[in-house]
């Protein structure tokens, strides 16, 4: 990519990707498509990204960002564990959950690697919110051990959920029931 490009072209190619990705998913979608939605040409695309890959990276980074700060802004409104756990887990899980529904194609981007960076962060996110609660209960697992099984629990279950709501609901289950081991610890 080419620094010196400046951020409106740029976030106007990342938002087109973005329109693209959730259309077609990742296989079926083309350069020429996110161009043409970018209302630039091709050659002026790839000016600013070398190929697909590098725009979808710059869409799912743009989408953690977003996601992690919207989580990072609304913790301190939640009191307990359980209530940050599901605050945390909804805000990163259920619109996708939604988007994928409503778009089938995008089924395809689960297991590429700009996702699995992005769970990654949500991992830490989620190991940050977890430290002092397991360090203080005493049930014997770490905080990145704990993370990890949540977020592979919300992999899953993102795969299997029939709606936005269900996913709540399960992500609720989820949250009430490590609130409650880790309380039952200490």
């Amino acid at each position: 990519m080419n620094e010196s490009t400046p951020p409106s072209k740029r976030q106007r190619a990342i938002d087109a990707g973005a329109r693209v990705f959730l259309r077609f998913g990742f296989t079926r979608a083309t350069m020429g498509e996110i161009a043409q939605a970018a209302g630039m040409s091709r050659p002026a695309l790839y000016l600013i990204f070398c190929g697909k890959e590098e725009v979808f990276e710059a869409v799912i980074a743009q989408w953690s960002d977003e996601s992690l700060a919207r989580i990072a802004a609304g913790l301190a409104a939640r009191a307990t564990l359980g209530e940050k756990l599901r605050f945390a887990c909804e805000t990163w899980c259920v619109e996708g959950v939604e988007l994928a529904l409503a778009n089938p194609d995008v089924r395809d981007m689960t297991g590429l690697p700009a996702v699995r960076k992005s769970y990654a962060r949500f991992e830490a996110c989620l190991t940050d919110i977890l430290r002092q609660p397991t360090e203080q209960s005493g049930f014997g697992v770490t905080a990145a051990d704990l993370a990890r099984i949540i977020v592979a629990a919300m992999q899953g279950l993102k795969l299997t959920a029939r709606s936005g709501e269900e996913m709540r609901r399960l992500i609720a289950a989820q949250a009430l029931a490590i609130e409650r081991a880790l309380s039952l610890a200490s």
